[in-house]
């Protein structure tokens, strides 16, 4: 039977280490090895240990890059090459680095803290970033190269003590069906962010957001809850909460989102841009339309009505609207601080407001 001599009478081979007649099995390390993970990054998985006497031994691998260790009274370790695999070693730098120790892990795309634009806040001034990566396991798409993956992670290189080739091949034949026996488990990832911020606004209320940037993109979204919409540009609206586009009131000029319990729909009458706070009626009109007064006969010109004709006015802070009548033509004009809009009014609106 082939073996690693250690002295005169101590030698390693297939079935752990053997002096003469007596045998210590290879077994599991049950904590008994630490001292095997000393120089390597990362650590090593030991998969077998064996003790007889003064002498200790273990086989190291990470993935497909194996070793045999063996020291003597606790001095330091010497090391035997059993099988050398770069590709794995950096595959076990990745998975310890993102993952946990003892993984090995291939890499689709990634997104890199350095190389993200994130998302904008109009108005507002970003206060605080935090930026983690965001794991995504067993996508889609080609791995990368082992190195080149954890250099794109920012992980440290790999290391494993020297260790030559040096076993008897029969010796290294077994050892390697042994440690074959518990296969070697490699997770497909993909690396994007995961982005948490605070931006302070105008008005000195802070808000926190947190979204992610996909592997492999640079750019950062935000998805509007509303709308689905992924946005790169948001607004705040009156309650603070955050969205692509806002609705602004033309009465009490505050802005609405979607979300908002007062969001700004168009008034009954006049159709002018309006918040839950100003509609005033319970038909859905806005404060100017609820203040419609008949204009009287001496002020009807005021309001660019002749002989015949009829005016109805009414004001808010920030929107006028009025209402004329000439013969059988009906019309509303609205002023707002969008300008100015008339519009005809339809039979059954007349029939309304009569």
């Amino acid at each position: 039977m082939s073996r690693l001599i250690l002295d005169d009478i101590t030698g390693v081979d297939e079935r752990g280490i053997a002096a003469g007649d007596a045998v210590a099995e290879w077994e599991e390390p049950a904590g008994r090895a630490a001292w095997a993970a000393e120089d390597w990054q990362p650590e090593p998985e030991i998969v077998a240990y064996a003790q007889l006497g003064a002498w200790e031994a273990v086989l190291a691998r990470i993935g497909r890059h194996a070793q045999l260790g063996v020291r003597r009274d606790a001095g330091r370790p010497a090391w035997h090459g059993l099988s050398k695999s770069p590709g794995d070693m950096n595959r076990g730098m990745v998975g310890a680095t993102l993952l946990t120790a003892g993984r090995l892990a291939d890499v689709t795309a990634v997104t890199r803290q350095e190389d993200f634009t994130g998302i904008h806040v109009q108005g507002a001034q970003r206060v605080q970033q935090l930026v983690v990566p965001r794991i995504v396991e067993h996508p889609p798409g080609e791995e990368l190269e082992p190195a080149e993956a954890r250099f794109a992670i920012g992980a440290p290189a790999a290391q494993a003590p020297a260790a030559p080739l040096d076993l008897p091949e029969e010796l290294t034949e077994a050892l390697l069906r042994r440690l074959r026996r518990r296969p070697v488990d490699v997770t497909r990832i993909a690396v994007g962010l995961r982005v948490a911020e605070t931006w302070q606004l105008a008005d000195g209320v802070q808000l926190p957001i947190v979204y992610d940037v996909a592997p492999g993109r640079t750019q950062g979204y935000v998805v509007d809850e509303s709308t689905g919409t992924a946005l790169t540009s948001l607004q705040a609206c009156r309650n603070h909460h955050l969205a692509g586009t806002l609705a602004w009131c033309a009465h009490c000029l505050l802005p609405t989102c979607p979300a908002c319990p007062e969001a700004v729909r168009p008034c009954r009458l006049c159709q002018g841009a309006t918040c839950g706070d100003c509609v005033v009626t319970e038909d859905g009109r806005c404060r100017a339309c609820a203040t419609l007064t008949k204009v009287g006969v001496f002020a009807r010109a005021k309001y660019g009505v002749g002989a015949g004709g009829s005016a109805w006015h009414g004001e808010s802070p920030n929107v006028q609207v009025t209402i004329r009548q000439q013969r059988n033509w009906w019309t509303l004009e609205r002023w707002d601080r969008s300008g100015r809009v008339t519009i005809p009014l339809d039979p059954g609106v007349v029939q309304y407001l009569r």
